[in-house]
């Protein structure tokens, strides 16, 4: 079962359904990641692939002002709303393909999570609306196979932190020349 690892919510269980494939990132590895990203209070936060929710959640759990979440899954989407309901954070979910979605939001963000399915991987076309929704001091945290080394093709982010965590590579960018 996967828990909030801090801040408000902590050890509260998150979304869990038996079906689909979603793998969500685990609780060793979400610690390093909000270990290194140290502070997050007052971000606006856009998860791309969110699955469960557990990045998104978390960094609201940790005091991010604002989480937008985008899955293809209406289940998984259903069930993020059906958590958060009742918590009081500004949250909005979309259903849908990542790139059809974020073509529709008009906004940048502090902090920008994709953990996309491995064998997807993350599209040149994507990696330009994650940029079009950055701003000078934007981080955007990238979860891959730790078998892909390789570097993400970028005009505007540059790789700032990498860990690798059993079999998930997180690669950490800032935003520069925007």
């Amino acid at each position: 079962m996967t828990r909030i690892i801090s801040g408000e919510w902590r050890g509260h269980s998150l979304p869990h359904l038996k079906t689909g494939s979603v793998r969500p990132t685990t609780d060793r590895a979400r610690t390093i990641l909000f270990d290194t990203l140290r502070d997050v209070r007052g971000f606006s936060v856009l998860d791309l692939y969110s699955g469960t929710g557990a990045l998104g959640f978390e960094a609201l759990s940790r005091g991010a002002d604002s989480l937008i979440s985008i899955d293809r899954d209406a289940k998984y989407i259903k069930e993020q709303r059906n958590w958060i309901a009742d918590r009081e954070k500004t949250f909005k979910a979309y259903v849908g393909d990542v790139e059809s979605q974020l073509k529709k939001i008009d906004q940048k963000f502090d902090l920008i999570l994709a953990d996309p399915p491995y064998a997807d991987g993350i599209s040149q076309s994507l990696i330009s609306l994650i940029e079009s929704h950055a701003h000078a001091d934007t981080l955007f945290v990238f979860e891959k196979s730790k078998r892909d080394e390789a570097s993400m093709d970028s005009q505007h982010f540059e790789l700032f932190k990498e860990k690798v965590v059993a079999e998930t590579r997180i690669q950490i960018y800032k935003a520069h020349g925007l």
